[in-house]
């Protein structure tokens, strides 16, 4: 019952939190950062439009330097969406996929005959900043980690009961999660899993389920190499290669150099000192863990079993942990997986201080500790909060209070204008806001495109969109009895740069009647003859 009761306070948590936020009162459907939120969701749009992955700048319709994992969990959500709401599918998708794993957390510990530690796992993981910052995100993070935390728990199962068939779940779970984020790849060495069952009767046999979780985790994750294919014509290009403005060279990208900065920033989020502007700031107070739910891990370790499942899972942890340590960018929202996981290890020292309460027996110093620390972590106290951070905040009270009333989508607001005072006439729209997000937000008669070479994609070596291309689709725009329009989103204490519109001998652009809020509609009219 004390189980249930805990499972009942974090889903109650976590409506509060994460489903009740209503995202048209804030200003996360404009989809930031740039460029990640908006080609996830780009590529979701063109699954559902024509069946294929790609983002769309202009005419042309380009590959993204993101996997379609993401985009494909989309889809439901997209089909169930009505058009004018489509761009609350990357968050509705990460708010299902929270759901499911506090669920998946407590079941699984019920599944085991420690309903209790289900409840408290679950609390533990439901107030963790990471997980209900990115449960409301439009990013990756949630569903590439959900993926890796349900494939350790397949390896658990099937450890626990030497059975091959949650191992082979495993396999599958890790391939897929490579398809949303590939470097979730360096969780590979859970897959040992399978050699440390008992062996068949014969070695062959055991050679062959060892080789087969192998190739099963292969299989699942192929579909990324038989895009990379389609698109580049080799496995192993990627949308990076496409859209970077010199070759990528694995050395710079993995680099021991890069550790020291990642402890830093590590070291830096659990002494409360952190400074700079992360993408946890925009859907949260920019805290990833709190000092007490650390302190919980470290004091968890030496309650770890030493067994099988014991050493693949930490290979796992300490591959990963070493490969994103190394990477060129020092962001916590690639520790992601790490924190999820660690839960679990959370979780030892808080049952074991509650089977002591239960013996009456004297370790009640450290019972005290370590209580004292589960409250701290499930409040979140103390804690960074905010840009510029405030020390001595509560993170559960400000998951509640995340509210960004009167914040406005300005982008997301431009758009919608548009279509309101256009209606369903087809036309190309040039503007300064992103070609992707408009090009995904917006009805497929449409055709959005920058204004110029000054924009977020103009560093590829390969593709190009100039003044010159904005001229060329004004002409076929023309040539088809197809209206050109410029849409400019409302900027505080910016004018728009009217001087960046295309300009074509013969026509001039004109206001749009009715056009109000600030958003300034044009259109390419013909200059009368004087």
């Amino acid at each position: 019952m004390t189980g249930l009761l805990l499972l009942l306070c974090s889903l109650t948590f976590y409506y509060f939190s994460v489903l009740r936020i209503d995202y048209e009162k804030t200003s996360l459907l404009d989809l930031g950062p740039y460029p990640d939120a908006t080609e996830y969701f780009g590529q979701a749009r063109a699954l559902e439009r024509e069946g294929r992955p790609y983002i769309q700048i202009g005419l042309d319709k380009l590959p993204s330097r993101y996997p379609v994992g993401y985009p494909i969990l989309m889809l439901p959500w997209l089909k169930v969406l009505p058009e004018a709401k489509a761009v609350l599918a990357p968050f509705r998708t990460n708010q299902s996929i929270g759901l499911l794993l506090i669920l998946a957390v407590f079941t699984t510990y019920a599944y085991v005959g420690v309903p209790l530690s289900g409840g408290i796992g679950a609390l533990l993981l439901v107030t963790l900043p990471a997980f209900f910052t990115f449960c409301r995100s439009s990013l990756s993070e949630v569903s590439g980690s959900a993926l890796v935390a349900l494939a350790f728990v397949f390896a658990y199962l099937g450890l626990r009961a030497n059975r091959r068939w949650p191992i082979y779940a495993a396999s599958i779970l890790l391939g897929l999660s490579f398809n949303i984020r590939t470097a979730l790849v360096f969780f590979g060495p859970l897959l040992l899993a399978m050699a440390l069952l008992p062996r068949t009767r014969s070695p062959i046999g055991w050679l062959f389920h060892c080789a087969s979780a192998v190739i099963v985790f292969a299989i699942a994750a192929s579909p990324f190499f038989v895009l990379n294919t389609l698109q580049f014509h080799h496995p192993f290009n990627t949308g990076h290669h496409f859209w970077a403005g010199k070759p990528i060279e694995m050395s710079m990208v993995f680099s021991p150099r890069n550790i020291p900065n990642h402890l830093t920033t590590i070291w830096n989020e659990f002494s409360l000192q952190w400074q700079h502007y992360r993408p946890a700031n925009i859907f949260g107070t920019g805290t990833h863990f709190v000092p007490p739910f650390a302190l919980l891990v470290v004091i968890g370790l030496p309650f770890i079993r030493r067994d099988r499942f014991a050493i693949c899972a930490l290979l796992a942890a300490l591959t990963f942990c070493t490969a994103a340590t190394m990477y060129v960018f020092a962001d916590l929202r690639f520790y992601v997986p790490i924190l999820f996981l660690s839960v679990a290890v959370a979780v030892l020292p808080v049952e074991w201080a509650l089977r002591q309460i239960r013996a009456a027996r004297k370790h009640w110093l450290a019972v005290v500790v370590i209580l004292v620390l589960a409250v701290a972590a499930c409040v979140g106290y103390p804690s960074q909060s905010g840009y510029k951070p405030k020390k001595g905040r509560f993170q559960a009270w400000d998951a509640l209070s995340f509210d960004k009333q009167g914040q406005q989508s300005l982008q997301f607001f431009a758009a919608q204008e548009l279509i309101k005072r256009v209606g369903n006439e087809p036309g190309n729209v040039f503007s300064d806001i992103d070609p992707v997000y408009l090009n995904a937000l917006l009805p497929n008669q449409f055709v959005a495109a920058p204004l110029d070479a000054n924009h977020n994609y103009r560093y590829s070596r390969i593709w190009h969109y100039g003044a010159s291309e904005a001229i060329k689709l004004i002409g076929n725009g023309l040539g088809s009895s197809r209206p050109n329009y410029s849409l400019f989103a409302p900027v505080k204490g910016r004018a728009p740069d009217y001087a960046r519109l295309p300009l074509v001998e013969g026509y001039k652009w004109l206001p749009i009647d009715g056009s109000d809020n600030n958003v300034i509609i044009m259109k390419l009219t013909q200059a009368p003859v004087e």
